[in-house]
């Protein structure tokens, strides 16, 4: 049985669920979380002022990878970021997911590799 939330994660799950534009999405398998992606809508002042989409912490449990359960997500996300007129999605992944198949997946689902991301952390790891 998983640990049972922190104060942090719940902080972190009611601020989530307070900011416009915010979605996270699930899958549930018998009552069993086994897949999530967060998707964040933002308004800018290009693309015709058609809005940005940005998905972030897509993970699918391991027991249920490659059973369409991303795929199905990434479909109603999708769905949504089109009906919400958006001009482009973006999403970052590792380097090293381009050996376990996740690049694979996101150009199976209509994603290119186009752009050179940077990231820089403020934290310690």
């Amino acid at each position: 049985m998983p640990a049972a939330p922190s104060e942090v994660e719940f902080a972190s799950w009611a601020r989530m669920m307070s900011t416009a534009d915010l979605t996270v999405y699930v899958a549930d398998v018998g009552g069993r979380l086994v897949g999530t992606a967060t998707f964040l809508t933002m308004p800018n002042l290009g693309y015709e002022c058609r809005p940005s989409g940005f998905i972030e912490a897509m993970v699918v449990a391991a027991d249920h990878r490659r059973r369409g359960v991303a795929r199905q997500i990434v479909h109603h996300l999708l769905a949504d970021a089109r009906a919400q007129g958006c001009h482009k999605i973006q999403l970052l992944t590792h380097k090293p997911h381009a050996l376990d198949g996740a690049h694979d997946f996101y150009r199976s689902v209509g994603f290119e590799a186009e752009a050179e991301g940077f990231r820089l952390y403020l934290c310690g790891s």
